[in-house]
């Protein structure tokens, strides 16, 4: 499949000739972020009904189950306490949430994204660019689908035990291609120690080392309160297993998986599982207690999403939202749940 000939794409080009090759981390970032042609900025209307991807934040059930644990939450701290979502997408999930509180709420949006933040700000919402500028407060954060959109390195093990990590740079006709070198910090190396991880010879995994600024963050805002991220992922020991050996960095061009990275740089969305060992390390690192998951299904359905049917008036669509939502054949075990709280409060939102 050719690739496409984007703006983007062009720009990154023009970078590796000016300064040599990138990171694949670096790529990612620079392909999702940019602040004029990145996905999120640039690209289809994420998290919207009209969107690209089946996701949890099209169904108007999953914004009231969302309703439910801010709720449940109000009562497990006594008052009526901020909501704090990150990466907000055009908005729409955020506006179902308000509306479904049918309350002055203060609910903000914390997205990367200038041109999201424009489509948040248009339904409403109170959108800024990063959690540093919130103000410490009694909040519920949640995050859906944002932990596996942080960019990741890509690094590969060599048979000394060692690895080499995966730069972009341009062949001979000027298109991209990946090419192992010495990793760019030792951190990389350090993290897979951590874990007790070995990379057999060939194998490739990705290391998302922006997980300790995000906690670091997330507590500074969360005082006190319930943090709640959705997403799919795994322990370190299975998704750094030999079963997963080629790693699981992937793209997503309308609607469709396709293995190029470099297919369409700005227009194609780029992700990775999440590393839920790493998640849980980083959030008790910074005092946050808990995060083991659970998956979508348990969580909503202990949340009380069936109350979103009217018994009284039944509606189809109300009863496949649910079911997509919630069945294991669906996004019910695509996605789990890991909720974190600040020392001293009850168990969380439907943990």
């Amino acid at each position: 499949m050719a690739r496409l000939d984007t703006v983007l794409g062009q720009i990154i080009k023009d970078r590796i000739r000016s300064k040599g090759p990138m990171t694949i981390q670096e790529y990612m970032a620079t392909c999702l972020y940019d602040s004029r042609y990145g996905f999120y900025s640039q690209g289809p209307n994420i998290g919207s009904v009209d969107g690209p991807f089946d996701t949890n934040a099209k169904f108007s059930a999953f914004a009231f189950a969302i309703t439910k644990a801010v709720k449940q939450a109000d009562q497990l701290l006594g008052n009526t306490i901020r909501v704090v979502e990150l990466g907000g997408g055009t908005g729409e999930l955020g506006k179902s949430v308000l509306r479904f509180l049918e309350n002055d709420r203060n609910y903000m949006v914390v997205d990367p994204s200038s041109g999201l933040r424009v489509k948040q700000d248009q339904v409403g919402l109170q959108a800024v660019g990063d959690l540093t500028e919130i103000t410490p407060a009694p909040t519920f954060l949640f995050g859906n689908e944002i932990l596996d959109a942080l960019p990741v390195h890509k690094v590969m093990g060599t048979e000394q035990g060692e690895i080499l990590e995966f730069f972009v740079d341009l062949d001979e006709a000027g298109e991209f291609f990946e090419i192992p070198l010495a990793p760019s910090t030792p951190a990389l190396l350090a993290r897979l120690q951590s874990l007790n991880v070995t990379l057999g010879r060939g194998q490739v995994g990705e290391i998302c080392l922006e997980l300790s600024s995000l906690f670091q963050k997330v507590k500074q805002v969360v005082e006190p309160g319930y943090v709640v991220f959705v997403d799919y992922g795994d322990s370190a020991s299975k998704l750094y297993s030999f079963q997963r050996r080629n790693g699981t960095l992937r793209s997503y061009y309308r609607q469709h998986q396709i293995h190029d990275i470099f297919y369409a740089p700005g227009e194609q969305d780029l992700t990775a599982d999440v590393d839920f060992t790493t998640v849980r390390r980083e959030a008790q690192a910074v005092g946050l207690v808990g995060g083991t998951p659970v998956s979508q299904e348990t969580w909503l359905k202990n949340l009380g999403i069936q109350e979103y049917i009217d018994p009284e008036n039944i509606c189809a669509r109300d009863v496949e939202e649910i079911e997509c939502l919630t069945k294991s054949s669906q996004l019910g075990s695509a996605f789990d749940v890991l909720i974190f709280k600040t020392i001293g409060l009850p168990e969380g939102p439907g943990g």
